[in-house]
């Protein structure tokens, strides 16, 4: 799939890896405290190697204030779609998304999660 257009998004940003969750749930509180209006982008981006080694974590939305921005490059993208009758749903998609690490062939540019205002989620792959 290819998303069609650039988008940029503002917010707040961390270097973390999959080690230790803490400092993105850190994020997420601190990012969810300031009551952010519009779909909700979780970017990773700057990626060391691939998902075991460290990346940069913004999240924020296309219209808030913060300085701090990203921009997501239109291109291709794997799209997953996450399943939000299980809380635990975007873990289990990208749980997926890592035991198939090889086969889908990911560019580690930038991918991110998209939480749409209707409650969908999904998680973008660069390919």
């Amino acid at each position: 799939m290819n998303l069609y257009e650039n988008k940029v998004i503002k917010g707040k940003k961390i270097r973390t890896n999959n080690e230790d969750f803490s400092p993105i749930a850190e994020l997420w509180s601190e990012v969810m405290a300031e009551k952010p209006s519009g779909d909700i982008f979780a970017v990773y981006s700057n990626y060391e190697s691939n998902y075991m080694g460290d990346y940069d974590l913004l999240v924020g939305t296309e219209n808030w204030s913060e300085e701090t921005s990203f921009m997501i490059e239109s291109g291709e993208y794997l799209v997953f779609t996450v399943d939000t009758n299980n809380p635990k749903g975007v873990e289990a998609a990208w749980r997926e998304i890592w035991s198939r690490d090889s086969e889908l062939k990911r560019a580690y540019k930038t991918d991110f999660e998209w939480y749409h205002t209707n409650g969908n989620i999904e998680v973008y792959i660069s390919i």
